[in-house]
Order: structure tokens, then sequence, then C-alpha cells
């Protein structure tokens, strides 16, 4: 009877198998690195904490284009909707622009060089000076227009007048500039809120009620020139105002008819200044714009500082972008510097946006 055969004649047919894998490995390697190196990719790029969003920093004009190719005039007010949609008051052109998320800039009212008070949808409506500009919860943007406050429907471009401010018996032409609103809000109840050089105003279903200062200015004489006066309101209805003692304050929240109280957050009595700190220890130059996060936090742009200021509920007053007395816009990272300062919003997911130069410029806030 043969014996079973052993396992040693198939050891060199094993030995020739693993030879033959390893040379078809090798082939299949050869001088690359492993697969995992060949996906290597740089690392992304980190976005600037201070970017362009569309125009220029000191070219002006009025060209529609996308990004830094569009062209704006002494860009002013500016505000956000839900879709991320930019309204900008562009002050030099007497036009509303829009920007979408992508960055395309188009004329949404108005015509560039052409001062006049029409209205009207598109570009057969017409503003003389269009400065201060605020959005609605359902998309109508309210302009501050010379004397006149201007509605125009975001969609469709549709400008009407919304408002007119009473202008006293005695009060000199050369004072007007006292009395031309500057500074604009909308509440989530539709509420329309102006500021002046003399008053701080709610104005809601045709009847107006005062925060602060008279509503019909009498006795003005000579050269007055105030300065703009930032506003906002939250989502609560509260309203922050630079008052017209220089200091960032807040309402009660009345309702149309009621007393409303002015109560002081943050900033000295007619005090002047960039420095920061809580409270009366805080001082501001020219708050020219307002615009309140979602946590209540308040930022301010402050004008011939040239600084972002940011406000805590508690009155706590720092400083989130720029150099004080900065001309020239930096992007980059913070804190930057920053051109003339005209407006801000937020979108309220951390990034601000604002008005710097020719420019319309993104603040993308730490997280």
């Amino acid at each position: 009877m043969k014996q079973a055969p052993t396992g040693k004649p198939a050891r060199p047919r094993l030995k020739v198998l693993a030879a033959s894998a390893l040379m078809l490995l090798v082939v299949a390697c050869g001088d690359h690195p492993p697969k995992e190196d060949e996906d290597d990719d740089p690392a992304p790029q980190p976005q600037q904490a201070i970017s362009v969003v569309a125009g220029s920093a000191t070219d002006a004009g009025s060209t529609n284009g996308s990004g830094t190719a569009a062209r704006f005039d002494t860009p002013t007010g500016i505000a956000i909707d839900a879709a991320g949609n930019l309204y900008v008051a562009d002050t030099g052109n007497d036009s509303i622009r829009k920007i979408t998320p992508a960055g395309a800039v188009t004329t949404l009212a108005g015509a560039a060089g052409s001062s006049q008070y029409i209205d009207g949808a598109g570009d057969r409506a017409r503003f003389t000076q269009p400065l201060a500009l605020a959005i609605s919860a359902n998309g109508t943007l309210y302009v501050t227009d010379d004397m006149r406050i201007r509605s125009v429907a975001s969609g469709t471009g549709q400008v009407a007048t919304f408002a007119t401010i009473p202008v006293g018996s005695n009060v000199a032409a050369t004072s007007m500039p006292a009395i031309t609103p500057k500074g604009i809000a909308v509440d989530a109840r539709d509420h329309v809120l102006v500021t002046n050089g003399l008053s701080t105003r709610r104005i809601a279903a045709g009847f107006t009620s005062m925060l602060e200062g008279p509503e019909v200015a009498q006795d003005l004489m000579g050269t007055r020139n105030p300065e703009a006066r930032g506003i906002a309101a939250d989502a609560s209805n509260n309203v922050y105002v630079f008052d017209l003692q220089r200091r960032i304050s807040r309402t009660n929240n009345a309702q149309i008819g009621a007393v409303n109280v002015l109560n002081p957050l943050a900033g000295s009595a007619n005090g002047r200044g960039g420095v920061n700190g809580t409270g009366t220890a805080a001082s501001f130059e020219e708050v020219v714009a307002m615009t309140v996060d979602p946590q209540g936090n308040v930022y301010a742009a402050d004008a011939v500082n040239n600084l972002v200021r940011r406000i805590t509920p508690a009155g706590v007053v720092t400083t989130v972008a720029g150099t004080a007395r900065a001309g020239t816009l930096q992007p980059g990272n913070l804190p930057g510097s920053l051109a003339a300062i005209r407006g801000i919003t937020t979108d309220g997911k951390g990034n601000l946006y604002a008005t710097s130069g020719n420019a319309v410029i993104k603040i993308r806030l730490p997280q």
C-alpha cells in the first residue's frame, strides 16, 4: 500500500507564488508614494476676516457687475434680507443697489446722475440724497432721502414716499441739515424709527411718537450741520440709538403713543473719543449706524475713529475691527483698518457687512 505524499514537494510552488506576488506589488507601486500621500492637497486657506464683497475702497463709479468689478459712489446705508441679499443706499449715485450672495451688483431703483423726487418703479424712480437704509421682515426697504422717508419694494424696486419730516415755521434754510433724517431702523412690528440732529421718532400707522427731542423744530437760526446718529432695533423691538448726548441708549420697548424712556447703555454724556470700557467709561466719536445680533450685542459704525465697536447687553464696549483714525481699507486679519465707515448690518450668523470707502465689505467675527 502506497504512503500518502508528504507536504515537502509543495514548498517550491509556494515560494514561486510569493515571489510573483511581491513582483506584482513592486511593479504596481513603482517609485510612487502610497495612495494616501497622493491626495496630499494643500490645506484650504482660511477666509479673510475682512474682505471686499463689491466695489473698491478708493475708486468711485456707478458700474453694475460682479464683486470688485462693480463700482459705487459714497455708499452709505446697508441692510440684508433673509436670503442674504444686501441692499445699499448709493448716495453719490442717487440710487439703491442690490448685491446677491454671489456678489452680483445691480441697480434696484433710481438712476445715477439724476437727482429728483419721483415715485415709481426701478429706474423710473428718482432720489435726491439716499442715506440711511433699513429693511422690514416683509422685504420693504426704508430709506432716508433728504426730508423724506422713501419705501422701496425689494422685489420690484417700486418706490413710494412713506413720510415727510415736518419743518417748523421759523427755521432758517441754513439750519435744514439739523432736521434732515440721517439714521433709520425698522422693528419687527414694522415701526419705522428715524433720527435727525434734533430728535428721534417712531412712525407707525401714520402716528408719530417721540423717543427724544421735539417733533417740530422751532427758532433754528444759523448754520447747523449735525452728525448722523445711528439707530437699530432688536428682535424684541427694543430700540438702540446714539442719543443726543452722544451715548448708546436703549428704550423700554414702549407701545405706540406710550411714554418711551431712553436708558443709557454705554458712553459718557457729551464725551468724545474711542475708549473701550464698561458703561460711562467708554467713549465714541460719531456713531453713524448700528445693528443688533440675535444675542443682543450692538455693533456700532464709529466714524472719524473708523472703527466697528461692539456693545454687549451689559454695556461692555470693545473694538471689533479697524485701527483708530486710519483711513485706508486693509483686508485680511482683524483688526485691520477701514476706510471711512458709514453703514453696518449683521446677518445674525457671525458676519457683519459695512460700507467703507466706496466698497461694501464683510467682517467675519471670531467664533
